[in-house]
Formats: structure tokens, sequence, C-alpha cells
């Protein structure tokens, strides 16, 4: 039973890999397409809340009315900004189909063919929050200086909006984009507040949220924004100071975590090669069960190990 599982996965996996390569390339032209029309659409500001919803509203796709699919559609948005939701939806049935009937081909029963194609339906959705997550550090790691470099635009005399433009062009990706929407937003009609909103909900950062509020404050009761600015970075690069000494005291603890998690199934591997009899039993009837069971312990107890050892500060 190990081995159709295998295959069915090795075939999502190539599928999943196909498609991304097959959107990546189709995309290419439609980005270059996108940033023409920001282009002129910043010369041409008429009608620019209309065009404003449109552009937060243009990846959620035919589905975008129900709540699980907007969620989904947030965190494919922070992880790739221009994907489509649909797209991810026929990508997820793809996967799940292939897993789905390759197993059930080689298997003959239905029940394997199901979970298989249930769990491969969500390996893209790990995937999309892996990239996420590692997109949100790469946000959270750029914003000091970012922070450093617009308190200096506004200390030159530059406007906010100004400001919005040049973080765009000098600032290194992802943050530039981000800057970059925000900016052609503001340039279509969309107030500074709604734009600085809709980037904070985009990123869904404390950080952010905490320069978004004091340039939102500064703009309704006046003062000197660009020292509000470097008092935010100051206190943010403090916090991840803590942060990362807090990471490296609790890495021992994550390292246990994984490999406590990871030794069972490693040494039911080799027992199954040196012995495949002696562990064959847990494949069968009541031994799936048993196999079930202690996986779910499992990631109870993986669960448990990263409450313990994940400080928020």
């Amino acid at each position: 039973m190990i081995i159709p599982i295998l295959v069915a996965f090795s075939v999502a996996l190539f599928v999943f890999l196909a498609v991304q390569l097959v959107a990546t390339l189709t995309d290419r032209e439609k980005r270059k397409l996108k940033q023409r029309l920001s282009v002129e659409n910043r010369d041409n500001s008429t009608g620019g809340q209309n065009r404003s919803i449109t552009l937060q509203q243009q990846n959620m796709g035919v589905l975008g009315g129900f709540n699980l699919v907007q969620k989904l559609g947030r965190r494919l948005t922070q992880a790739y900004p221009d994907a489509s939701i649909d797209r991810f939806l026929m990508l997820m049935a793809g996967v799940a189909i292939s897993a789905g009937g390759i197993t059930f081909l080689i298997s003959a029963n239905g029940v394997a063919g199901f979970i298989a194609g249930a769990v491969a339906a969500y390996v893209p959705v790990i995937f999309i929050n892996m990239k996420r997550a590692k997109r949100q550090r790469m946000l959270g790691d750029q914003l000091p200086e970012a922070l450093d470099f617009l308190s200096r635009i506004l200390r030159a005399g530059h406007s906010l909006s100004t400001g919005l433009q040049m973080m765009s062009e000098e600032l290194p990706q992802p943050l530039a984009n981000e800057f970059r929407r925000a900016y052609d937003q503001h340039s279509l009609g969309q107030t500074m507040e709604d734009c600085l909103k809709d980037m904070s909900t985009r990123i869904e950062s404390t950080d952010f949220a905490f320069f978004v509020t004091a340039v939102l404050i500064q703009r309704q009761t006046g003062g000197d924004l660009s020292e509000v600015l470097g008092n935010i970075s100051g206190m943010i690069r403090g916090r991840m100071r803590l942060q990362n000494h807090t990471k490296a005291k609790t890495a021992e603890g994550r390292f246990t975590g994984y490999i406590l998690t990871a030794f069972p199934a490693v040494m039911f591997v080799v027992s199954y090669s040196l012995n495949p009899s002696y562990a064959s039993v847990l494949l069968h009837g009541k031994g799936l069960m048993l196999l079930g069971v202690a996986f779910g312990f499992q990631m109870m107890g993986l669960y448990c190990i990263k409450k313990i050892t994940t400080i928020r500060v």
C-alpha cells in the first residue's frame, strides 16, 4: 500500500510543479502589461475610487463570495500578489484528482484513493503557507530600514505620497511592491488613509499596524511624523533583537520536537526494509488504525512542543 501512495504523491508533485511552471511563464506578459497600465493610470486619475476597488478585488475570482475562498485568497495574495484564486483552486483540484485517481487505479481501494486525493489537495495550501510565512518575514526584516528611509524623505521636505513613490523605487522586493501598490491606489483617487489600511490588511503584521496607526494619527492631529517613524523603527529593531535571542534559546526544544516526530517514521521504514513481514502487520486491519492513532498523537505532541517553544515578543 505504501508504494501506490508514494507513486500517487510523486505524480501529484509533478503536476503541481508543471502547473506552477506554466503559470509562471504565462503570467510574465500579464505582469508587464499591468506595469505599463499602472504607469498610464497614474497620469489619469479620473474614476479613481471605482478602479481602486477593482484593483483590490481583481484576484478574488468568480468564487470570491465564499468566506473560505476569501480567506484562502488573502493568503494566496500575501504569498503571490499577482496570483489568481481561481487558478489556485484549479491547481488543487488537479492535484487531488491525479493523486486520488492513481492511488485508486493501483490499489483498487476507493477509500485509499479518497484519502490520498484529500491529502494531496492540501499540499498546495501548505506550499502557499510556507511561501507566505517567508514573504512576511522578509517584509518584517525590511521594515525598519524602510521607516528610516521614509523619515529621511520627510525631513527633506517631501510629501508622504512622494515618499511612497520613492520607497517603491528604491527599496528591495517584496516591500517595494507593497508601497508601489499603495502609491498606485492613491494615484487612482483612493485616500491615503485607505491605501495604508489596505496595505496593513494585506501584510497582516503588528509592526506595519504600528506604522499605519502612527501615520493616521499624525494626519489627524499633526506633529513630526519623521521623528515618530524613527522611534517606531528603533522599537521594531529592539523587538527583533529580543525575538532572535528567544529563538536561539528555544532552538534546542524545537530540534528535539522534530527528532521525536521523525524518529518513529524512520524506524518504521528501517524495520520494513530489514524485515517486511515483521512491519507489514501494521499495514493491515487494526495495524492501520494503530498507525493513524499514533500519527495523531505525534502531531499533538509536535503542536504542544511548538506552542511551548514559540514565544511572542
